[in-house]
């Protein structure tokens, strides 16, 4: 499943003692339908100059009156996550996960 980022804000300093981590909480918006990443799940971003971060969606919220999903990454930076970069989760991470390894 497919959604692409429209916001992001950065957890450190201070906030991410409190928080547990620092990190990125990524703002998306979802495919029709599809059903967002669980805590937990495999996710793979993608911007558009082509790096790639993998890594499990943490602290999941979910909005269903605007289809917009909030998940937690850790050890990333705002700089890291550009507005309009793809996020993918469920099978096709793991299928890509599977032929890599």
């Amino acid at each position: 499943m497919n959604g692409t980022v429209t916001d992001r804000f950065e957890i450190k300093g201070r906030s991410a003692l409190e928080y547990g981590a620092a990190g990125v909480v990524v703002i998306f918006r979802n495919d029709p339908g599809a059903v967002p990443p669980a805590a937990g799940e495999s996710v793979l971003l993608v911007r558009q100059d082509g790096w790639l971060y993998t890594g499990k969606a943490e602290d999941v919220r979910f909005e269903p009156s605007t289809a917009s999903c909030g998940v937690f990454l850790r050890g990333l930076h705002g700089d890291d996550v550009p507005l309009g970069s793809l996020i993918r989760w469920g099978s096709e991470v793991h299928a890509l996960q599977t032929a890599v390894a």
